[in-house]
């Protein structure tokens, strides 16, 4: 009865340090996500500059489009994530792409869908993947490090985790943002 409230309580503290951890994590990413945003609007050229912008910004321009691919390239992503589950044991991984968001990159807000207007706005378009599976505390940390670590900006909205009672393992559904310049 003592070694489960220990081992209870001790599960708890490693949850609330790994959700203060990930939650500073998260507040990186977004700082970092805002001064890209910032970036990616102030290095917008016309399709007329573009070789003048490739030669002043080439190494800025190369790594913009790495983490803002110009085409969103999901399945690449899925391939990618699926390969580092074989490597740490993650179980039942489903994916599940739940449509498409844009965000106007002069006002930085998120619209369900573009203005109707003639021309064509300058949005990033982003694709919030559902990512269900089953594994262990280490295991889903190492999955989730490395998903993060990909050369493209992937962001997490949310996970949900919730320990299957008669079974060793963890349920854990998983919401990330794929971002890219053009549309799928």
């Amino acid at each position: 009865m003592k070694k489960q409230k220990t081992a209870f309580v001790l599960i708890v503290t490693l949850l609330i340090i790994s959700g203060l951890l990930f939650s500073f994590y998260v507040k990186s990413k977004i700082s970092t996500l805002r001064s890209l945003r910032a970036s990616v609007s102030s290095m917008q050229v016309s399709y007329s500059d573009k070789d003048l912008a490739n030669e002043r910004y080439p190494e800025e321009l190369k790594n913009l489009k790495k983490l803002f691919p110009e085409i969103s390239s999901i399945t690449e992503f899925i391939e990618n994530a699926y390969q580092i589950s074989k490597r740490y044991s993650i179980k039942n991984i489903t994916f599940d792409l739940k449509g498409s968001e844009f965000i106007d990159l002069s006002s930085g807000k998120i619209l369900k869908a573009l203005p109707a207007s003639g021309q064509k706005p300058k949005v990033m378009y982003s694709y919030p993947v559902t990512i269900n599976f089953n594994s262990g505390y280490r295991d889903m940390a190492e999955f989730i490090r490395e998903i993060q670590n990909q050369e493209r900006l992937i962001t997490i909205k949310s996970i949900k985790v919730k320990p299957e009672k008669e079974k060793d393992y963890l349920s854990v559904e998983m919401v990330v943002n794929i971002y890219s310049t053009e549309r799928m």
